[in-house]
């Protein structure tokens, strides 16, 4: 029993690890994004510590991810995954914006998709958005504005927009009805970590 123990806590502390490197967080970060001591993290990491339940759930939303992706066996990791939507559940804020991840987790998955409710004055945050990938953004109701460079695109139902994702881009909504579209883009680590936690930890979009 001991030598199955400590084979799950090599794989636990080997995904920890390589989570973090993926993520781009030091040992440091990643501390105070989960509330736990450096020091714990290290002896994690190192199998030189057995992790409470609790630890391993702080560690886990501090990297963004589900706790049962730590012991789920990565051979048996989903190629297909069929979400109703019940099993969906929109975050963020009623009368600004909510985001539903339509995507499912995965073995290695290249693209993420969201639906994204924005309401009037509502926008994607202070600064632009890009990275190495592309998105493609379909909308469904109301309208709109992307920014992408210098440029502003208008989308009202049935439009779309594909774009490099390596040029700033952001948007608003600038009219008087909820807007919805979809969002489909090849993310990297980061961001969609950045994403996960928002999702899972129900943290509110700016």
């Amino acid at each position: 029993m001991s030598g199955d123990l400590d084979v799950e806590l090599k794989r636990i502390a080997g995904r920890i690890r390589r989570w973090r490197d993926e993520a781009g967080y030091t040992l440091q970060e990643l501390a105070s994004r989960s509330g736990v001591a450096t020091s714990t993290i290290q002896k994690i990491e190192t199998t030189q510590m057995t992790p409470s339940v609790t630890v391993l759930l702080k560690v886990a939303r501090g990297l963004g991810r589900r706790p049962s992706e730590l012991i789920r066996d990565e051979a048996e990791a989903a190629e297909v995954v069929h979400l109703r939507p019940k099993e969906r559940h929109p975050v963020g804020v009623a009368d600004a914006l909510l985001v539903e991840r339509l995507s499912g987790e995965i073995s290695d998955p290249a693209l993420e998709m969201w639906r994204l409710t924005l309401h009037p004055g509502q926008r994607s945050g202070r600064s632009a958005i890009h990275y190495d990938g592309e998105e493609i953004v379909v909308c469904e109701k109301g309208s709109v504005t992307f920014r992408v460079g210098d440029a502003d695109y208008v989308l009202r139902p049935g439009d779309t927009l594909h774009f490099k994702a390596t040029l700033p881009h952001s948007w608003r909504n600038e009219g008087d009805a909820p807007a919805r579209f979809i969002v489909t883009g090849t993310l990297p680590q980061q961001f969609r970590a950045a994403m996960r936690e928002r999702l899972h930890g129900g943290g509110k979009p700016r």
